[in-house]
């Protein structure tokens, strides 16, 4: 009789702990897939403390701000506008220096010495040309940097969102690893006083240890993730000492979106659209270069030369002369051989053809990204919808069965590993529809994404 009460109070002990658990792991996983942060890992936790916490747009404008490769990117657009620089120089004068000639003869030849000036002039607008040509090439190096930070944006904010799904995951096993001790520790009891065999308890074990196996590696990709955040920061420390540690919910609103307006947006704002645009006017700016480079140039010179007086078999007066020439170049070789202009028509042709490529490119992935974040907003809905109440309820079923002696534990540890594969999906389908979400506003050029 004495035996009978054990198990009884053993039974009504795991079946309480369980329900209480498991309502626990039902809120705190909800919670935590929206946080992303981690409440039952002590080592994690105290390391956190002490780690400097980040919000979202905190780190988007520390990433665009710090980030390495978006700063190479900016010297891009310094090393073209000295292209500008390079093509306002107008050609260099010349000067002519004639030495004094010296009558070592003793003859009375007289000395001489002159000096010249030549100034080439540039004729048809070449000057104005390679400026309107350099400019362009400016604009393009504008809008390429441009499009570095639209996908440094998303890049950044897709390590962003692993690090909250990481988060989340690690919460969602760290309560499963939880509900599983509960049961360990009731089946000890329950071990103990016969109302089972040593064989359910050492499953129940197994199962247990193979979640620890399992919330050891959620750890480390929970490091990882951190890692993998603080490098976009582009500064050491933010992957050493003061690495940060996200602030941020993934259970962000579901959007609505008008693709046609998207893809309108898209062809219009895109900056690698726009980059393709301005290289089809750089383009043309090098043709009109190309032709006026084929005008001749003139250089306008003039001297000065002085002779002095001569004595003996040269007598002469002094004389002083002042002399100007005009010159043209004959650039026959260009007129006969035009490869500039040839080379700047098929550079036109060229971009042309890349305009149309990039924004067919544009709208299909526009397209695609609005089909992939409609999924992730279905997928998430059917969680929501009663996926979830479903997964608690075949669990309660389970534990209030076993309570009663109708059902095995197996079967409480398998609805309890299926509660538990379900809420961990969630957690990924939360933060696959973020990612979806920021795939579609980059690949549109729109940006209003916020966790």
């Amino acid at each position: 009789m004495r035996m009978k009460w054990g198990i009884a109070v053993a039974a009504l002990v795991m079946t309480a702990g369980l329900l209480a658990q498991h309502a626990t792991a039902q809120t705190e996983n909800n919670g935590s897939a929206s946080t992303g942060t981690s409440t039952n890992a002590p080592q994690s936790k105290t390391d956190q403390d002490t780690r400097p916490h980040i919000r979202f747009d905190d780190f988007l404008n520390e990433a665009i701000r710090f980030n390495l490769d978006l700063a190479a990117q900016r010297a891009n657009i310094a090393i073209t506008h000295a292209g500008i620089t390079t093509a306002s120089q107008r050609p260099d004068w010349s000067a002519d220096f004639g030495f004094p000639v010296v009558d070592l003869s003793g003859q009375g030849n007289p000395i001489t010495f002159s000096i010249g000036l030549d100034a080439p002039i540039e004729l048809g607008g070449k000057q104005g040309r390679r400026i309107r040509a350099a400019k362009a090439d400016l604009g393009i190096a504008n809008s390429d940097y441009d499009d570095a930070v639209r996908h440094l944006r998303a890049t950044a904010t897709g390590a962003f969102i692993d690090a909250l799904s990481a988060r989340a995951i690690l919460a969602s096993k760290q309560k499963s690893i939880g509900e599983l001790e509960r049961i360990v520790s009731v089946n000890d009891e329950r071990h103990r006083v016969g109302d089972i065999g040593e064989i359910e308890l050492v499953q129940s074990r197994v199962e247990r240890d193979q979640f620890r196996a399992d919330v050891i590696s959620a750890e480390a990709d929970v490091v990882t993730a951190d890692l993998a955040m603080g490098q976009q920061l582009g500064k050491q420390e933010r992957v050493a000492e003061k690495l940060p540690v996200p602030d941020g919910t993934l259970d962000i609103p579901v959007r609505t979106f008008d693709v046609a307006q998207l893809v309108a947006t898209a062809l219009e704002r895109r900056p690698d659209v726009v980059s393709k645009q301005k290289a089809l006017k750089a383009a043309e700016s090098r043709i009109e270069l190309a032709n006026v480079n084929l005008i001749p140039d003139v250089t306008v010179s003039g001297s000065y030369s002085h002779l002095a007086a001569g004595t003996g078999g040269f007598v002469q007066p002094a004389d002083n002369t002042l002399a100007a020439s005009l010159s043209v170049n004959l650039p026959f070789s260009r007129w006969k051989n035009r490869g500039e202009l040839e080379g700047a028509r098929a550079t036109r042709t060229q971009a042309e053809i890349q305009l149309k490529a990039t924004q067919l490119q544009a709208e299909t992935e526009v397209r695609s990204a609005y089909a992939q974040y409609g999924a992730s907003v279905k997928r998430l809905q059917v969680y929501r919808d009663g996926l979830l109440k479903d997964a608690d309820r075949v669990l309660e079923a389970r534990l209030y069965a076993y309570q009663r002696g109708g059902a095995t534990l197996l079967e409480v540890i398998d609805a309890q590993r299926t509660s538990a594969d379900i809420y961990l999906s969630y957690a990924q389908a939360l933060a696959d529809h973020a990612r979806a979400l920021v795939t579609l506003e980059q690949t549109a050029d729109i940006w209003d994404v916020a966790f």
